[in-house]
């Protein structure tokens, strides 16, 4: 009996020595990756790493939004920026309602995505690709559609005109052949309310339209392949004038636009939001504006961008702890 016991006492010893030695690597390791490894869009180590906090800097974007209001760039803007590891957020009016336009479209993936949980044939359906009544819209950002007329595309292929390239035939089709309650199932999800739009289509704040990224960085809303796919469509837009040029060129961005013309009161609306894959803490900015003209509007939706990042990055720089593992 004294000889099994003492077999059991080695036996968790050497477990615990086990234990102990692969915590003391992993909580050593710097999880380098090599250029040749794909970047994971969805929630890339959150489940594994606690990273260094990020220090406040909502006061600085503040005093820019001021600036550029003084200086005829914008009229209004919202601003909303999380860090996605750990967690910190602040909004400059991100609860103020504007009319979203193309960040609608997102959702229009999503739905898709959704029924392709339960029905993953439902994306290779087809359907041919021709000029679409789309309200008489003149697009102010220009946007080359790749799809071709009278070419038969699937869903999926459809999903991808949408995204990469606000495509709004596209978009048109993909509306069409929804399942009626579908899309309002989506907005309800998301606390929408399409029952009342007002003339101005201003509904929806910048804090809701945000959410799209994090659940799709989480996964939480369609499952992790789905959600990655989804990821990967919204870092190919084409659209390079408002967030992404205020990155380093070699910055992994998800990220999505949209714009309103009034013809009402002539004003403009641009916004785009995106998650910034900053190798030590992806965040997401989102930003909404309003103004007289487009190229304005993106300048100061580029500035944000540039003032973020380079906030983040000098953070980083000046930190001996990048990040550590939970120890907890």
């Amino acid at each position: 009996m004294g000889k099994v016991s003492l077999k059991v006492i080695l036996l968790v010893l050497l477990v615990l020595s086990i234990f102990l030695l692969s915590l003391t690597y992993f909580r050593t390791s710097n999880f380098n990756f090599t250029k040749e490894q794909k970047i994971k869009l969805t929630n890339p180590l959150l489940r594994f790493v606690k990273f260094k906090e990020i220090q406040p800097f909502k006061y600085k974007i503040i005093e820019l939004i001021e600036k550029d209001k003084a200086a005829g760039l914008v009229e209004e803007a919202a601003v909303y920026f999380r860090s996605l590891s750990d967690g910190l957020w602040f909004g400059i009016d991100e609860r103020k309602e504007f009319s979203p336009a193309s960040i609608l479209k997102i959702p229009v993936m999503l739905t898709y995505f959704k029924m392709a949980e339960d029905n993953p044939g439902i994306l290779n359906e087809k359907f041919k690709y021709e000029p679409q009544d789309t309200g008489g819209f003149v697009p102010g950002v220009k946007q080359n559609s790749t799809a071709e007329i009278g070419k038969y595309y699937s869903i999926d292929e459809l999903i991808g005109f949408l995204i990469a390239e606000s495509d709004n035939n596209a978009d048109v089709i993909l509306l069409r052949n929804l399942p009626p309650d579908a899309l309002n199932n989506t907005f309800r999800d998301f606390g929408i309310d399409v029952s009342n739009i007002p003339p101005e289509g201003d509904f929806v704040s910048l804090k809701i339209c945000a959410g799209f990224l994090r659940v799709l960085y989480n996964a939480s809303y369609i499952n992790e392949a789905l959600s990655e796919k989804a990821l990967e469509y919204l870092a190919k837009s084409t659209y390079r004038d408002g967030i992404v040029a205020g990155l380093p060129q070699d910055i992994a961005v998800a990220h999505k636009f949209g714009e309103r013309f009034s013809s009402q009161t002539g004003k403009r609306q641009l916004h785009e939001m995106a998650i910034v894959y900053y190798p030590k803490n992806p965040y997401v900015l989102a930003i909404m504006t309003k103004g007289n003209d487009y190229s304005s509007l993106s300048k100061v939706i580029r500035d944000i961008s540039e003032l973020i990042y380079k906030e983040i990055d000098a953070q980083y720089k000046t930190s001996k702890r990048n990040f550590f593992l939970l120890s907890e």
